[in-house]
C-alpha cells in the first residue's frame, strides 16, 4: 500500500474515532432493516465499518457467526460491552481474515470513506466465499434532495474539508457508478433499492413509498451483489 494512503488513513482514523466512536443510528432505521433482510439467516457474517455495533447486534439475532470490524478504538470497546466479537481494522489496508471464510459481508455507509475503493472491494471478495453476498449501502449523490439543492445552486453536502461538522466522505456514487465499480472488482449486482426519498436537506419530510418506486431518487443506494471470483 502506498505511503500516501497510510498517511491519509491515519488522518481519517483519528477523525472517525472522534466522529463515529459513539452510536447515533437506531435499530429501527429502514436502511438497516433492509440490509438485515438481505443478509439471510444462519450464515457467517462480517460487518465492516460497524461502529459501536448497532447493526452487528441485529445480525447476531439471525446468524451463527458475526464479527464486527471498525477503525475506531472507542467504537470497538462499546461493541465489546454488548457481547459482540469486534476487530480493529483499517479498511484501506488488507483485512485480517482468511480467504473464502465468510458467507456474507455487510458494509453500510462505508465505501464513501475509503481512499482505495478497488482494493477495498478486492479484499472483500478475497474473504468472501465464491457466490457469497456483499450487502453495501452508500449515500446517493443523485438523490432528489441533492438534485433540488444543485438546481438552486446550493452545495449538496459535498465536503471540501474534514472537520467536526462533516461526515468524512471523500467520494460519492450514483447507482450506475457504483454498479460499474462493483462489476470491475468481481461482483455481480442482483438487488437494488433505497430507503427514503427526502424532500428537504434534514430528512424530516420524506417518502418511503416513492423510494420503493423510484430508488434512484432515494437517499441511500442499497445493493446486494454476488462474489464471482
Amino acid at each position: 500500500m502506498p505511503s500516501s494512503f497510510s498517511r491519509k488513513s491515519k488522518i481519517l482514523a483519528k477523525f472517525n474515532n472522534y466522529r463515529y466512536g459513539t452510536s447515533f443510528i437506531s435499530s429501527s432505521n429502514r436502511r438497516l432493516i433492509k440490509m438485515l433482510e438481505l443478509s439471510g439467516k444462519n450464515e457467517s457474517v462480517l460487518d465492516l465499518g460497524c461502529g459501536t455495533g448497532v447493526f452487528t447486534k441485529m445480525l447476531q439475532q439471525r446468524h451463527k457467526i458475526v464479527i464486527g470490524a471498525d477503525i475506531s478504538k472507542t467504537a470497538i470497546k462499546e461493541g465489546e460491552k454488548m457481547g459482540i466479537k469486534m476487530v480493529l481494522v483499517d479498511l484501506n489496508e488488507r483485512l485480517p481474515f482468511p480467504k473464502n471464510f465468510f458467507d456474507t459481508v455487510t458494509a453500510g455507509e462505508i465505501i464513501e470513506h475509503i481512499f482505495n475503493t478497488s482494493n477495498f472491494l478486492k479484499e472483500i471478495s478475497r474473504v468472501l466465499k465464491k457466490g457469497g453476498k456483499l450487502i453495501l449501502t452508500t449515500p446517493n449523490v443523485a438523490s432528489l434532495a441533492r438534485r433540488i439543492m444543485l438546481f438552486f445552486g446550493i452545495s449538496p453536502f459535498l465536503e471540501t474539508e474534514i472537520n467536526s461538522k462533516t461526515a468524512g466522505h471523500i467520494r460519492y456514487f450514483t447507482k450506475d457508478s457504483l454498479f460499474e465499480l462493483l462489476k470491475k472488482n468481481g461482483f455481480k449486482p442482483n438487488y437494488f433499492a433505497s430507503d427514503a426519498v427526502n424532500f428537504d436537506n434534514k430528512g424530516k419530510h420524506k417518502s418511503t413509498k416513492l423510494a420503493d418506486i423510484f430508488p434512484t431518487l432515494g437517499s441511500s443506494l442499497i445493493v446486494s451483489s454476488t462474489n464471482t471470483v
